[in-house]
């Protein structure tokens, strides 16, 4: 008989406590009173999340009341630690994306590709698998994975394949993706606004470990999924040669028409919310067509997608020039990325006119944002009593002056905390410990290196389990609600673990090669850590 899940967050609360004055009693990490309170509540926060997900906003609050409670944390502090910056920075990005999403941008460009590769089935699943990764860096893993996936669906339905181990593969490479650009996951917003680096320090330094590691993914599934790959590139070939075959019956079919295909299934599909039927309904490079997008106000169905990547190249080079904006206008580092989020984001809600309170409702995840700024304050709190500034004296002294041996515990470290919890929790919980690293090492101690490999632990190593990161959550959902069973932790793990050690492994080699090679970002000093109240 299962332990029942109250049982298991009291067991490991306990555990917890008892772990916490085992090392106050013998020294090894001196915490005091305030710090083992403050480090029990954040516990609750965290096995909170991990055992009842779907009420991790409940514990949050609590959590943040009982800080409050037990003068741990003031309301002035709270506003203080929350990380406004990050959360205005997603909001606007959520806005922007939202309108992408309803214009169907996406799926015109992933039909695009799929008509451009053509029957060559290796280089369609590495192409679609790249396809994930870039679009993942410019609009964030969820969304990347939701269109991705629906699309991988659509063909792995028609060619009667099993779809999991593609959705998989996808998904490994949203995750790998996110990581090349500090917009592409939370993490690296939040590393982006607390060390100053820009979207142009991540293409440099993060964007090629990120498309190698991606590389050695696709490699890795292709050994582990060897069958699944055979079968999909019997299916491709023998699909475009029946459609070779059938040339004039299309050129009877008016252009861009979503004709019915004729390999089985029910006739006449019922259309989803957007009026454009289900994509697992439709015949292979013919996922979207330009006439069928829904209109933007005046515009028209070409109009809408041409100002659909006005809209994306717009945040985007306002994102890779916010440094020498802020340069330019004596602002304070960080001020044009957040400034660029919120400028893109109006231009959309004017474009929506009457519509704007609707994108704002649907498309911007209220909820998760909440459950970050709990957990931004609830970190601060841990800063404030002098936790993090304990743990950063612990791990200089088990480093020394080997600061390679430091940047490697906190990456992985993170990652393996990734895995099991939110990546965003692991780095929220690291970024201020990593903060007081630098502080006690002193000028060009550390740099930006250690930033890296934290958000490669955090990106990485999320594709270990079913848990490790949003992304993976929504596809296991999308594949219950398409009505192919879910992923056993087990199933997904075996080929996850073997996928995040490598990467890691990749990650370090590139990183250390980097690191003697090129001149390493010069980030500000950080922060001074805040007395406790």
């Amino acid at each position: 008989m299962p332990m029942p899940k109250s049982v298991k967050f009291f067991a490991m609360l306990a555990a917890t406590v008892l772990v916490l004055f085992l090392c106050r009693w013998t020294g090894f990490l001196p915490f005091a009173g305030k710090m083992i309170l403050s480090m029990t509540i954040f516990s609750m926060f965290i096995f909170g999340t991990l055992l009842y997900g779907e009420f991790r906003l409940a514990f949050a609050f609590g959590g943040i009341a009982l800080l409050m409670g037990c003068n741990l944390l003031t309301v002035e502090r709270f506003t203080q630690s929350a990380s406004l910056d990050v959360l205005v920075f997603l909001i606007g990005t959520f806005m922007v994306i939202g309108f992408l999403e309803e214009s169907q941008f996406f799926e015109h460009i992933i039909s695009a590709i799929v008509s451009f590769v053509g029957p060559k089935p290796q280089t369609l699943l590495l192409s679609l698998m790249m396809m994930a990764a870039i679009c993942s860096a410019l609009v964030g893993e969820v969304t990347a994975i939701l269109f991705m996936a629906g699309a991988m669906l659509h063909l792995t339905n028609k060619y009667r394949l099993n779809p999991v181990p593609f959705i998989i593969m996808l998904v490994f490479a949203s995750n790998n993706g996110s990581a090349m650009s500090s917009i592409g996951n939370p993490i690296g917003v939040l590393i982006a606004l607390k060390t100053g680096l820009s979207f142009v320090d991540f293409v440099i330094w993060a964007a090629p470990v990120a498309i190698v590691v991606n590389v050695v993914t696709y490699i890795i599934c292709r050994w582990w999924y060897a069958d699944a790959f055979a079968g999909f590139a019997a299916a491709v070939k023998q699909e475009f040669e029946n459609r070779q075959g059938s040339k004039a019956r299309s050129a009877l079919a008016p252009a861009g028409a979503l004709a019915a295909y004729d390999g089985g299934g029910d006739a006449g599909p019922e259309p989803d919310f957007t009026g454009q039927p289900p994509l697992d309904d439709m015949p292979p490079g013919e996922l979207f067509n330009i006439a069928d997008a829904d209109t933007i106000g005046d515009f028209s169905a070409k109009g809408t997608f041409r100002l659909c990547w006005a809209i994306l190249l717009g945040l985007v080079g306002l994102l890779v020039t916010h440094r020498l904006s802020e340069r330019l206008l004596g602002l304070r580092e960080g001020t044009m990325m957040v400034a660029a989020a919120l400028v893109m984001g109006s231009i959309v809600l004017l474009i929506r006119r009457e519509k704007a309170r609707e994108l704002v409702e649907r498309r911007v995840d209220w909820w998760t944002l909440a459950f970050f700024m709990m957990l931004f304050a609830s970190v601060g709190t841990l800063q404030d009593t002098g936790v993090t500034e304990v743990i950063a004296k612990r791990l200089g002294t088990i480093g020394g002056t080997n600061h390679t041996l430091v940047i490697q515990i906190v990456g992985w470290a993170t990652g393996w905390l990734s895995a099991f919890l939110d990546n965003v929790l692991a780095v929220a919980t690291f970024m201020p410990v990593v903060h007081d690293i630098r502080a006690q090492a002193g000028p060009g101690g550390y740099e930006s290196s250690i930033y890296w490999f934290m958000l490669f632990g955090g990106t990485f190593m999320g594709n270990m389990t079913v848990i490790g990161s949003t992304a993976n959550i929504v596809a296991v959902g999308l594949l219950e609600k398409r009505g192919h069973g879910t992923i056993a932790f087990g199933e997904w793990m075996k080929i996850g673990f073997i996928v995040s050690i490598a990467s890691m492994l990749v990650a370090t080699g590139m990183l250390e090669a980097a690191r003697r090679t090129l001149p390493l970002p010069v980030l500000p000093a950080p922060a001074h850590v805040v007395e406790a109240p």
